[in-house]
């Protein structure tokens, strides 16, 4: 592993880190290095992965140390009670301020993609966003689809700076430049409100 994640807490119920571009969430079927087998090795038990970034996406995550907390939490995602927003880089002039996307995206496995798509085909994708620099700005997700926020921005001609895949231009850094920058949940235990936010290094250079 390249680079470790960066713990922000962790107790008895829950963790919050930051997850590096290039490591995935969950195991999979060839071995590759994977948080939540990290955190296991970290913390001992057994953990859980709640919600998940894509492999080249970084930022924060929430992890559950108890199948109630994962529970619990999962329940609040499905409530759309977790906040989450993240921030971007593309290599075109952003000319808007402020703006809100809601497209219908249909997931091909088969391509390791999604693409936009006519109703009543695909599940409903919305966000909104505000721009921050001339190409770089911060999005607030109202629903969670696969690739949502590479796949909406690509089809209006605004793909994600280092995103090859989805016609971004390339760049120098690890992953590509998408972060998840804001967190807030309720404590599974203590009900109390969690609000963590992480800002990449990237995000303050000029552009």
């Amino acid at each position: 592993m390249e680079q470790a994640p960066e713990v922000l807490y962790v107790d008895g119920w829950i963790g919050v880190v930051v997850k590096p571009a290039g490591l995935m969430v969950e195991p999979d079927k060839l071995g590759h290095p994977n948080l939540q087998e990290w955190a296991e090795n970290e913390w001992g038990g057994q953990t859980w992965a709640v919600h998940r970034l894509d492999r080249p996406t970084s930022g924060l995550i929430v992890l559950a140390r108890k199948k109630t907390a994962c529970s619990r939490l999962m329940q609040q995602f499905e409530k759309r009670l977790i906040k989450k927003r993240y921030v971007f880089k593309t290599h075109v002039a952003l000319s808007e301020s402020e703006w809100f996307w809601e497209d219908y995206l249909e997931k091909r496995p088969a391509e390791f993609r999604s693409v936009v798509v006519d109703q009543p085909k695909g599940q409903r994708a919305s966000l909104r966003g505000q721009r921050s620099s001339a190409h770089g700005g911060e999005m607030e997700l109202f629903t969670g689809r696969y690739h949502q926020i590479r796949a909406q921005a690509a089809h209006r001609g605004l793909p994600i700076l280092g995103d090859t895949f989805y016609g971004g231009v390339p760049w120098e850094e690890r992953g590509i430049a998408l972060h998840a920058s804001h967190l807030t949940f309720q404590h599974p235990q203590s009900q109390e409100e969690c609000v963590f936010d992480h800002l990449p290094y990237w995000h303050a250079l000029e552009g």
